[in-house]
């Protein structure tokens, strides 16, 4: 049975005034219902505030991504995707910014990103987020954290409720896709946020994603972390070594971009600044549209 358009714009804006029930507690009258990018930067604003007071009234280690704040003015910049890691580092503690450029993932990243979107754009283009705002040196030291100070344990544990909660209301009012990087296990560190992502995202209804025009799959992706080149790297995953090596078949006239292990030469894909080519290895590896 053919879906007319009617039916389409009665379905999107009934999907419209779930998504807002589910992030205001309720639908407001008409006249002062917000946009979707309002709302979105309303939803930012309020998770700096957060954070702060986390930082303030609960431990000083709760670490506040100051890069957040162009996305919750008025006129900033808008992400096209998300990228989630664990939680922040030293240099993210230090300078109060998520994946720092100074770090070996972080320039790895920027490079990448920057690749594709252009010179010095990683931050207007992507949102970085973390599971935990919670700052050890190494994420292992998150559940040793939580031992023995309920208090504490459970600030950290309603943290990444929170930023669960805000990942899934962005992707439910701009529609964008978010890439995990660091393949996290099923443990019990990030219990809390695998929890509440998976509950917020039903309630919001199951929003789709799309980048730069293709509506995606699904809008989550775990993939390896950018530390030690893994992302460009096979690993014990058959889906993944597929795509990837679809991707190096796809560009095998490119001298040197196999290494002799069958993974993609890191220094060579981000040394070419191919634009093309890295937008090629996001959307068919990372994003997995390799079919």
């Amino acid at each position: 049975m053919t879906v007319s358009s009617i039916d389409a714009s009665a379905t999107e804006h009934e999907a419209a005034l779930r998504r807002l029930s589910v992030i205001l507690g309720d639908v407001p009258p008409v006249g002062d219902r917000p946009d979707a990018l309002s709302l979105f930067r309303t939803r930012v604003a309020d998770h700096g505030a957060r954070v702060r007071a986390l930082r303030d009234s609960a431990s000083p280690l709760f670490v506040v991504n100051n890069d957040l704040t162009a996305y919750a003015s008025q006129n900033g910049a808008l992400p096209e995707l998300i990228l989630v890691g664990d939680n922040p580092g030293r240099r993210e503690f230090e300078q109060s910014v998520y994946l720092c450029v100074q770090g070996r993932a972080g320039a790895m990243a920027h490079s990448f990103f920057d690749g594709i979107f252009g010179a010095a754009s990683f931050r207007s283009k992507v949102m970085v987020l973390n599971k935990s705002s919670f700052h050890t040196p190494r994420t292992v030291g998150l559940t040793e954290a939580m031992r023995g100070d309920p208090a504490l344990a459970e600030a950290i544990r309603r943290d990444q409720e929170e930023n669960a909660r805000l990942i899934a209301d962005s992707v439910a009012l701009l529609g964008v896709p978010v890439v995990t990087i660091g393949m996290e296990s099923g443990g019990t560190t990030f219990q809390s946020f695998r929890k509440a992502l998976e509950a917020r995202y039903r309630a919001l209804g199951n929003p789709p994603a799309v980048f730069q025009g293709k509506r995606l799959a699904g809008p989550f992706r775990k993939v390896p972390h950018f530390s030690l080149s893994k992302i460009f790297c096979r690993n014990a995953d058959p889906a993944w070594n597929a795509a990837l090596d679809g991707f190096l078949a796809r560009h095998a006239a490119v001298p040197g971009l196999r290494t002799d292990n069958g993974n993609v030469s890191s220094k060579l894909l981000l040394g070419l600044g191919d634009g093309p080519l890295l937008a090629d290895y996001l959307d068919r590896v990372i994003l997995g549209n390799g079919g």
